[in-house]
């Protein structure tokens, strides 16, 4: 992966011509402006941030459906596909996903990932890679969830054309190094080229921050580049700069608004 130093976060109403001024080496956007195929960006518009010197990663969740997207069918709110899980509770229309079912690539993720391709985006940042840990929890157990969303990732890679040179960015769910299975780590490490970090930080427990440092660190052993995000208020600011600085490994930060939308201006 190309080297960075800086990285922005936008996932609603991304303004391509102002975001084309900015300094930022790394742009994490939607596919679509306002997350359906009628706004959806077009192939000049992300090269108009490639030839400005930006690595273009777009949004994409592989452990959950939402609503919103174009490939939801309207039949699956009176019948749903066996992939098809409970609601998250903590976000209206987003739905767990037995991401391992072909049906969940073929009806969602792979249309999908053509889009990404077809735009022109350098890689794509992945979410809800945590979903493994839920089923885990869930009826399934947590090394072979953990697995299988390993195989998925690798998938994902395997999938563009340009597999060799796209950016693979999962964003949390790091604790799957541990979880995994000795075979499926190592593919883990060769199929992705960063990782993104919320809360590492702030709004997490000191049990939590000390843990998650202490395997971030193996990702820093293994040359990923660390993105993180923390939802505080911009007076804050400079005190987490500051904190992100004096780490004992790299990590590139952001800070967004508490609120958690990542709008774009």
């Amino acid at each position: 992966m190309p080297s960075a130093d800086s990285w922005v976060y936008q996932l609603q109403e991304a303004d391509i011509n102002a975001l084309s001024q900015t300094t930022y080496d790394i742009i994490v956007i939607d596919y679509s402006k306002d997350g359906t195929d009628d706004e959806a960006y077009t192939n000049e518009q992300i090269r108009s941030l490639q030839d400005s010197g930006k690595i273009v990663l777009a949004y994409l969740s592989i452990g959950e459906a939402e609503k919103y997207r174009f490939y939801w069918q309207t039949a699956w709110n009176d019948t749903a596909p066996d992939w098809l899980g409970p609601e998250n509770e903590n976000w209206e229309g987003n739905y767990k996903v037995r991401y391992w079912h072909d049906g969940w690539w073929n009806d969602a993720l792979l249309p999908y990932l053509n889009r990404i391709e077809a735009a022109g985006f350098d890689g794509v940042y992945l979410d809800i890679i945590d979903g493994y840990y839920y089923w885990g929890n869930h009826g399934y157990e947590v090394k072979k969830s953990a697995n299988r969303m390993v195989k998925l990732i690798k998938k994902i890679r395997e999938n563009f054309n340009t597999n060799n040179e796209v950016i693979i960015c999962p964003q949390n769910g790091e604790a799957i190094i541990e979880d995994a299975g000795k075979k499926y780590r190592n593919i883990y490490w060769d199929n992705i080229d960063c990782v993104g970090i919320e809360d590492l930080f702030y709004n997490s427990t000191k049990a939590d921050k000390i843990y998650r440092k202490k395997i971030l660190k193996r990702f820093a052993n293994h040359n990923k580049t660390i993105l993180n995000v923390e939802y505080i208020k911009e007076e804050k600011e400079a005190e987490y700069l500051n904190k992100s600085k004096n780490q004992i490994f790299p990590i590139i930060p952001y800070r967004a608004d508490p609120d958690r939308e990542l709008s774009g201006s």
